[in-house]
């Protein structure tokens, strides 16, 4: 099963507006990604797809991914921009909450999983703002854990 959304994986106050430095500084910031070093490949990873594509998803969500064997398994935090982050979205909003996923090689289907997963639940317009609304970032760890739990047990379920 995935570890995600547990102790450190939400950022509440992200304060870049440049889309890669937001990354950069989501990454830098989530105690989940473990050492400097670790950091640094899972930020070059996931600029690095960024580049070749937008993962705006528009809706004020962005959800940034890479594959990097710095990780172990896959990781999935949140970064929330109060302000906004330019993010060249196809529906031209600022991007106010940042996913970043990442996996090790090998690990495809279950990226795949997660991204639907995470992709489904801000579909959802009460979710998302509920994911805004000023709290501290375990209360929204919390949130976000329960959710995702749920969404990927309905997944799990229609595909067995």
């Amino acid at each position: 099963m995935m570890h995600c959304f547990s102790g450190g994986t939400v950022v509440a106050r992200l304060a870049s507006r440049d889309k890669f430095e937001a990354i950069r500084e989501l990454i830098r910031e989530a105690p989940v990604f473990d050492g400097s070093e670790v950091r640094d490949k899972i930020a070059e990873a996931v600029i690095s797809r960024e580049k070749l594509l937008s993962t705006a998803l528009g809706r004020g969500v962005a959800v940034a991914h890479g594959t990097t064997d710095a990780v172990g398994e896959i990781i999935i935090a949140l970064g929330i921009s109060r302000a906004g982050i330019d993010y060249g979205a196809a529906d031209e909003q600022p991007v106010h909450l940042l996913f970043v996923i990442t996996n090790p090689p090998g690990m495809q289907a279950e990226y795949l999983l997660a991204l639907a997963a995470v992709t489904r639940l801000v579909r959802d317009e009460a979710f998302r703002e509920s994911l805004r609304r000023e709290a501290p970032s375990g209360e929204i760890e919390s949130r976000i854990c329960d959710a995702f739990s749920e969404s990927l047990k309905s997944y799990l379920t229609a595909s067995a």
